[in-house]
């Protein structure tokens, strides 16, 4: 039988004890997964090429038991690595995003205003991602996002999944990003999410 395997993907500027991923990791592996929380590479400076490469090369030959989680950047990274599976042919069991949106590939001028110039950022959200190929590849999607996030503007990220991909979309109520800052050290929808 397959191993049920879990990837736990963070963020810009995270690592992998932040907030609410060691305890998923933690509560996914006594739920009989092997989980995954790796330290990405260069998270101040994180390139696509480089987490993309990182994460095929951690995930191996993806099966019905993978399971990808992203979150923030992490989603964008996710997304992308799906893109690659979807044009192989390829598939994961279930995809949980949290805290992210679609990469639909903005202008350079309207990446820049949303993070204050922010070079480390543009290339991720001026290149888009081929929703047909993510959606092949996705397998069953929820998406979790924060009413009041300040770095993921609610309504437009909810809006770039919408026709992007088939995703179900759970609100939490005033949990900011999810990270550090907002004191998460649990987040139960995601777990509810991987394992239902």
């Amino acid at each position: 039988m397959m191993p049920k395997r879990a990837f736990i993907i963070h963020g810009y500027n995270s690592f992998p004890e932040e907030a609410w991923l060691p305890w998923l990791k933690a509560e996914l592996d006594r739920k009989g997964y092997e989980a995954f929380l790796p330290a990405m590479p260069h998270p101040d400076s994180p390139t696509i090429p480089e987490w993309l490469g990182f994460i095929s090369k951690l995930v191996g030959e993806p099966d019905h038991e993978t399971v990808m989680v992203g979150h923030s950047l992490g989603c964008h990274a996710v997304l992308r690595y799906l893109e690659t599976l979807g044009r192989a042919g390829k598939s994961v069991r279930k995809t949980v995003l949290v805290a992210g949106n679609f990469p639909t590939g903005m202008s350079a001028a309207e990446a820049d205003e949303r993070t204050g110039g922010d070079r480390v950022l543009r290339p991720w959200l001026t290149t888009g991602v081929d929703p047909k190929a993510v959606r092949k590849a996705a397998g069953l999607c929820t998406v979790i996002l924060s009413d009041n996030d300040p770095l993921m503007p609610f309504e437009r990220a909810k809006a770039s999944f919408a026709g992007n991909l088939d995703a179900r979309i759970i609100v939490e109520h005033a949990k900011g990003h999810f990270n550090e800052d907002d004191h998460l050290t649990e987040l139960p929808s995601v777990l509810t999410a991987v394992l239902a």
